[in-house]
């Protein structure tokens, strides 16, 4: 049996959608796990669970024992570059291959500050001697089933600081299909691909698709920067990602993530999926 693929952040995101692709593909999957993680999705597709911690590269190192490609994404949090460095140093020490990371968009221009905390990363892998692949994605279509849905609930709206800018959102099961391909086949070592939806939608379009979906009338409230802030820092969230956010949210309204990309189609031959197919998918969420 070949060695297994490493997915690192299996419980995020693109994460678990990534490590089911694999398991159900009949591929030997091992992932990272925190001591506090939800495990039980992962248990029951059988696949090998391993603890690490990005702050520990002994851990890492560990996990990545006999391991040949590995995938990653670090959550957004104020050290991300260094632990990202972690699991690059611990993928050289154990041999690693071929790396994955999922990557942001607009990271080949240092767009903005998350964009240049992505392009350190990459410029580290690209040093590294290990082949790579980064999938520099937009942002995810779950942002609103994950942190609106309750909003969309309860008073039939959704709040942020977009004004009228657009965003080519993607579904993150997207991303793992194209993340699948990537470590499953030849030729993607030392690309980079920009992943988008099929359409770039401002905050009023994705309130209009969604009162079709839902059936009820849902709007959405642009925040002002101000108010935003105060929102985030109330909620606990770091000064540098609050600001960072921030900053991200005024170049959406320049216009600058509304860029659309047929890289889904292109590398796995499915057609992205569309916010509407997504909507309907995850009625449940948002109609409670």
């Amino acid at each position: 049996m070949s060695a297994a693929t490493l997915v690192i952040g299996a419980t995020g995101t693109t994460g678990k959608e990534l490590v089911k692709l694999l398991a159900t593909g009949g591929h030997e999957v091992r992932a990272t796990v925190r001591p506090t993680s939800n495990k039980s999705e992962l248990q029951a597709l059988g696949v090998e669970l391993v603890q690490a911690d990005l702050n520990d590269v002994a851990s890492l190192e560990k996990a990545m024992t006999g391991i040949r490609k590995a995938y990653f994404a670090v959550p957004l949090v104020p050290n991300m570059v260094a632990l990202s460095s972690s699991i690059i140093r611990a993928a050289r020490t154990a041999g690693v291959k071929h790396l994955v990371k999922l990557s942001g968009g607009g990271a080949d221009i240092a767009l903005d500050t998350l964009a240049k905390w992505h392009r350190a990363v990459e410029t580290e892998m690209e040093q590294s001697g290990i082949a790579y692949t980064f999938l520099r994605a937009n942002a995810f279509m779950q942002n609103f089933s994950n942190f609106s849905s309750h909003t969309i609930r309860d008073h039939g709206a959704f709040y942020a600081p977009h004004g009228e800018g657009k965003s080519a959102y993607i579904d993150a099961r997207d991303i793992a299909q194209v993340a699948y391909r990537v470590l499953t086949e030849e030729g993607h070592q030392n690309k980079a691909y920009y992943l988008s939806g099929p359409a770039a939608l401002s905050g009023a379009e994705i309130a209009k698709i969604l009162s079709s979906v839902t059936g009820k009338a849902i709007r959405y409230v642009d925040v002002p920067s101000e108010a935003a802030r105060a929102s985030m820092q109330g909620a606990g969230m770091p000064a540098e990602i609050v600001e960072a956010l921030l900053e991200h949210y005024h170049v959406m309204q320049l216009g600058y993530i509304a860029q659309v990309s047929s890289a889904v189609e292109e590398i796995t031959g499915q057609k992205a999926t569309h916010f509407e197919a997504f909507a309907q998918a995850r009625k449940q969420a948002f109609v409670g």
